[in-house]
């Protein structure tokens, strides 16, 4: 056997060259917190090809629960249980809760994602930065920028957000908040209801805990402005004249010292008076005439209807829900109208009393009662279609026993024409859509709730939106929203 000699120095610079490629052929981590400008495909969608886009997974081929993350697009498409990134909300956002593993940083959820390649702490922050910056694509445009279908806005009351959701693709496209405390060390200050100016240019949450009202603009749901109403009052609803310049908020103040409804300057924000009057007591319900002439109001411990000569701002009439009912407020309330709402020529207002789970009927122009007609348990919000054909009632249920319930009535008629049941739990709000197909309710979920569509610890069970197909009176779908749905509106309305 022939022995061949090698020198020393080829086999100590053979073996460098081999450790030197070996170490080029390893993946790199990039320091991400050398990043200064987030570039979606470069530093993004590389951590979405290593760890998700793969074969099986969530790729446009295998589409692993309708979500795809191959492309900037298609993770906005969401998945088969609604948005997966909610853009300046990493910790609203379920592909954080399924990618992290660290409840201190955010929420997480069952089951974790990838199971095979998790991502790492440091990766799982970066996504979060991208999320928190807008989750913008390599042009630095936002998802959902424009929504030219509409949005709808949903308040959440025990999470001092307002959800907002794209009407077009029915995903969740903003979680704006609301207060200015921190709702985890303190109780919530709870945004009760929301209301658009006619303009559509602007919307205001009234704070029922805070004593507060926000305002806020629609184009890029930008805070505006706030005003402090002062203690006690509760606001619960809000009205504003066709205009757009003057306010009237409601107090649905249960101690009885403040009763009556406050009015405010939209564009200054500032207070301009207050309407009283002793025979109303917890001011809910605040629902300008379709003339915009007058303020009907409805009062829960009152058992009445006040109504408000908006020129002169002083009530003019209160109107009885039921004959039986005391010139002043004596005792209990039998009957609670909690709001209304008018039919599209004026002539009839239709009221939910919630303590005898009824809508009553109201003739405008002789002020009298004309038909009482039997709903679910606890009655709240209504709403009306645009040809006036059916009013949608949320039945909320009580704590002990929750309603999954809405009630259609029919106008032509005035009796309920059917229920629809299982829309979700405790419906609260009701809105119909400008063309008048669908119908938005604002499920509070909970008492009894439904579960959310993964476990997720660090967060508060979501609330519902389910949407309703008025052509058919079914729930062609659910969205989850943030806790405690309540109030809700819809722009272009």
């Amino acid at each position: 056997m022939r022995i061949v000699s090698v020198p020393v120095r080829i086999v100590v610079l053979v073996a460098a060259f081999t450790l030197l490629s070996c170490e080029q052929d390893l993946p790199v981590t990039p320091d991400y917190d050398s990043v200064t400008t987030i570039v979606y495909s470069k530093h993004v969608q590389p951590l979405f090809n290593q760890h998700c886009a793969t074969g099986g997974c969530h790729t446009s081929a295998s589409a692993a629960a309708g979500l795809v993350l191959d492309s900037w697009e298609n993770v906005f498409r969401g998945s088969e249980h609604g948005a997966s990134v909610i853009p300046f909300r990493s910790r609203k956002s379920h592909l954080i809760f399924h990618v992290n593993r660290d409840a201190a940083v955010a929420p997480v959820a069952d089951p974790p994602m990838p199971p095979d390649q998790p991502f790492s702490p440091a990766e799982v922050r970066f996504l979060m930065r991208w999320i928190d910056e807008g989750a913008r694509n390599d042009a630095g445009r936002a998802p959902f920028e424009q929504s030219p279908q509409g949005k709808v806005y949903v308040t959440n009351q025990a999470d001092d957000e307002v959800a907002v959701i794209d009407i077009g693709s029915r995903l969740l496209m903003r979680m704006v908040p609301v207060g200015a405390l921190d709702n985890v060390l303190t109780p919530p200050e709870a945004p009760h209801n929301i209301t658009l100016d006619p303009q559509g240019q602007y919307y205001y949450i009234n704070l029922i805990v805070a004593n507060e009202l926000w305002k806020f603009r629609v184009l890029d749901d930008a805070f505006v402005a706030k005003r402090s109403l002062g203690s006690l009052r509760s606001p619960a609803q809000i009205a504003i004249t066709p205009d757009g310049r003057t306010g009237f908020v409601s107090n649905f103040d249960l101690t009885g010292t403040h009763r009556g409804v406050q009015v405010f300057d939209t564009q200054s924000m500032q207070l301009t008076g207050e309407i009283t009057d002793q025979r109303v007591r917890a001011v809910h319900g605040a629902q300008l005439s379709r003339d915009a002439q007058q303020l009907w109001t409805a009062n829960g411990q009152s058992d009445n209807i006040a109504v408000i000569d908006v020129a002169s701002r002083s009530v003019v009439d209160v109107i009885k829900v039921d004959p039986s009912v005391p010139d002043l407020p004596v005792g209990a309330p039998r009957f609670g109208p909690y709001q209304l709402v008018f039919s599209p020529d004026g002539t009839a207002a239709y009221v939910t009393c919630r303590f005898s789970n009824e809508v009553r009927v109201i003739d405008t122009q002789s002020r009298n009662l004309i038909k009482v007609i039997p709903v679910g348990t606890n009655p709240l919000i209504l709403d009306i279609t645009p040809d006036g054909r059916f009013v949608y009632v949320a039945n909320r249920g009580t704590g002990a026993s929750p309603s999954r319930s809405v009630s259609v009535i029919r106008t032509s008629d005035n009796t309920e024409l059917m229920k629809i049941h299982d829309v979700g739990v405790e419906p609260h709000g009701v809105a119909v859509t400008k063309d008048g197909a669908f119908v938005y309710i604002a499920c509070e979920n909970v008492n009894s709730p439904d579960a959310p569509h993964h476990p997720v610890e660090g967060l508060k069970t979501p609330g519902i939106v389910a949407v309703i197909e008025v052509a058919t009176n079914r729930v062609i779908q659910r969205i989850e929203v943030g806790a405690f749905a309540a109030g809700i509106a819809i722009v272009p309305y």
